[in-house]
C-alpha cells in the first residue's frame, strides 16, 4: 500500500507492520520518516534492530536468514536494509519477493531504505510485491515551488515567528540543499527562540548553501528564468561541473525541442511522453516551445555541437573561454540575442 509521507504517522498508530519501503531523491526526508518507524518498532517490542547496507558482492541470503531465525536473546527484530540506487539486481529482486510473499509478522520488521527510483522501475515486479505487501512510503523532491511553504511549516514546528520575506531570502539560499536547510533552521532556533526572523536575520547567519545540478540548470534554461539561468550556471561552475556534461543535457532536451517544433509546424498535437516529457516538466517545455521558433531551436542545437567541439579543443574558442560560450547560448535559449 503506498503512503503519503504526512499520512506515516497515522499510518503508524493503526498498527505496525512486517514490511516498509521508504524511498526519494531527498535524504533528509527519508531520515526523517525512519525515525517514526523506529519508533513505533521499539514500542512494539521490535527490539534487537540489525542494519545492512547493498553493496557489490552483497549476500541476499543474509536476508532469509535473518528474517528466518529467531534472536539470541528472543526479541522481537527490526531489519534496515539500505539500497542507495534503488536497484536490487536479479539476486536482490528475488530476494526481496520472496520475503514480501512469507514475511513472518509476529517476530520480523524489515524496513527497506532507498535512494530515488525511477518510474519505470516502480513498475518491475520486486517494487509492485512490496507495495502490494507492505507500506511504501515516496519521500518527494522539494522543488524550488514548494520550498518556501515547506519552509514556512519547518519554521512554524520549530516554534519560530517570521515573516514572508525571511522565508523567500532562506529559500534563495538553500535551495536545492534541504539538508542545510533544516540545519540553519535548528540554528535559528537556537539563536532567536523569542525573536521574529526577518529578511536581514537571515542575511546575517545563513551562508549560501544553494546547490543546483545540470538538470536544474537545463529546466532554467528552458523556462527562460535569465536570472536563475545565470545564477545556476555561477554555481556549476564554481563547483567544477564538466562543461561537456552541461552541454550534454542541453542538447538532449534542445534535440527534443526541435522534434516537437516539427510535429506541431505538421499540425499535430505533439505528445509529450512520446517524447520522453514527463507531465511534471511539460509547462517549462511548452513555454519554450512558444518561445523560439523551430529554426531557433535547430540554430541552438548547432551551436551546442560547436561548442561541444569547443570544450574537447578540437574547435577554437570564439569567446573568453567555454563558460561565456556555455552563457551566450543559454541566454539564447531564453530569448535574449548576445552579439
Amino acid at each position: 500500500m503506498r503512503v503519503s509521507l504526512p499520512s506515516l504517522s497515522g499510518q503508524l498508530k493503526q498498527g505496525f507492520q512486517p514490511l516498509y519501503l521508504l524511498f526519494g531523491a531527498e535524504t533528509l526526508l527519508v531520515e526523517e520518516a525512519l525515525q517514526p518507524i523506529r519508533t513505533c518498532a521499539k514500542q512494539a517490542g521490535f527490539l534487537e534492530r540489525l542494519r545492512f547496507t547493498v553493496e557489490p558482492g552483497f549476500d541476499w541470503n543474509k536476508l532469509f536468514e535473518y528474517s528466518q531465525t529467531m534472536s539470541l536473546f528472543a526479541e522481537k527484530r527490526l531489519i534496515e536494509l539500505r539500497l542507495p540506487t534503488g536497484k536490487p539486481g536479479d539476486a536482490g529482486a528475488k530476494a526481496l519477493i520472496d520475503y514480501a510473499e512469507n514475511q513472518n509478522a509476529d517476530d520480523t520488521t524489515l524496513v527497506v531504505i532507498c535512494g530515488s527510483i525511477e518510474k519505470r522501475a516502480q513498475n518491475t515486479k520486486w517494487f509492485k510485491t512490496v507495495e502490494a505487501a507492505g507500506i511504501v512510503i515516496e519521500c518527494p523532491t522539494i522543488g524550488a515551488d514548494k520550498l518556501p511553504n515547506w519552509i514556512s511549516q519547518r519554521l512554524t514546528a520549530g516554534g519560530l515567528e517570521f515573516d514572508f520575506d525571511a522565508v523567500e531570502r532562506l529559500s534563495h539560499f538553500v535551495e536545492g540543499n534541504l539538508l542545510a536547510a533544516a540545519q540553519e533552521i535548528n540554528l535559528l532556533s537556537l539563536l532567536y527562540p523569542k525573536q521574529q526572523i526577518s529578511a536581514e536575520i537571515i542575511e546575517q547567519v545563513i551562508a549560501d548553501h544553494a546547490r543546483f545540478n545540470v538538470y536544474s540548470f537545463v529546466d532554467a534554461c528552458l523556462a527562460g528564468s535569465v536570472h536563475r539561468v545565470i545564477r545556476i550556471l555561477h554555481s556549476l561552475k564554481r563547483e567544477q561541473m564538466e562543461p561537456v556534461i552541461i552541454l550534454w543535457a542541453l542538447a538532449r532536451d534542445t534535440r527534443i525541442l526541435c522534434q516537437l517544433s516539427v510535429a506541431m509546424e505538421q499540425g499535430e498535437r505533439p505528445q509529450f511522453q512520446r517524447y520522453g516529457v514527463w507531465s511534471s516538466r511539460s509547462g517549462i517545455v511548452n513555454a519554450a516551445l512558444k518561445r523560439l521558433s523551430r529554426a531557433q531551436w535547430e540554430n541552438i542545437l548547432r551551436r551546442l555541437g560547436r561548442a561541444d567541439l569547443m570544450a574537447k579543443g578540437r574547435a577554437s574558442l570564439q569567446r573568453k573561454d567555454i563558460w561565456e560560450e556555455i552563457e551566450s547560448i543559454c541566454l539564447g535559449m531564453c530569448g535574449l540575442r548576445i552579439q
